[in-house]
């Protein structure tokens, strides 16, 4: 019996270890741009930002479509650094399938789904109406903070995030719950 006590413990620890990843997953958005090291990365800093503050479940990750710098633009980084959010060390991350698989949420942000990925159109919402952030920061900057302000509402009003699935939207405003 003594034996079977440790191994049992390990069998229901991990149980518990894939519960919670399988729950962090069911909690994540992923935003993504282009390059995935401007919009996509201010997105997903003002929805941390406002998750943490609120103390929400949801944790959000930036991606590119098409990745092509190793760094965030100076520019991004003292805008980003005036809004207490300190991006410095980032290094943009190209979008995956396995991004999508994980993914409760996955917003496109003025670029398309890459042709050799593949998501459900019920958890991919499209934010076409958010301006350049390099000709105009506090444009961009307005457009993401209430963009996503409006989705974690529309994430709380679900019962569960995975639950959560909103259709396509091309014309920038964000759809409702299903």
């Amino acid at each position: 019996m003594k034996i079977l006590a440790p191994i049992v413990a390990l069998l229901a620890l991990s149980g518990g270890m894939a519960a919670a990843a399988e729950d962090a997953a069911a909690r994540q958005v992923v935003f993504v741009c282009e390059h995935g090291n401007v919009k996509s990365l201010m997105a997903a800093s003002y929805f941390n930002q406002l998750a943490e503050q609120q103390h929400l479940p949801f944790h959000a990750v930036s991606r590119g479509a098409a990745p092509d710098s190793t760094t965030v633009p100076t520019p991004i980084v003292a805008g980003l650094r005036a809004d207490g959010l300190d991006v410095s060390a980032f290094h943009p991350v190209k979008l995956g399938q396995t991004d999508l698989a994980d993914a409760a949420h996955v917003v496109m942000i003025g670029s398309d789904l890459p042709a050799s990925l593949q998501a459900p159109e019920a958890r991919i919402e499209k934010w076409q109406d958010v301006p350049p952030a390099s000709t105009n920061y506090a444009a961009a900057r307005a457009a993401l903070q209430a963009h996503v302000a409006d989705l974690i509402a529309r994430l709380l009003a679900c019962a569960d995030a995975r639950r959560c699935r909103s259709p396509i939207s091309t014309t920038g405003s964000s759809p409702a719950p299903r």
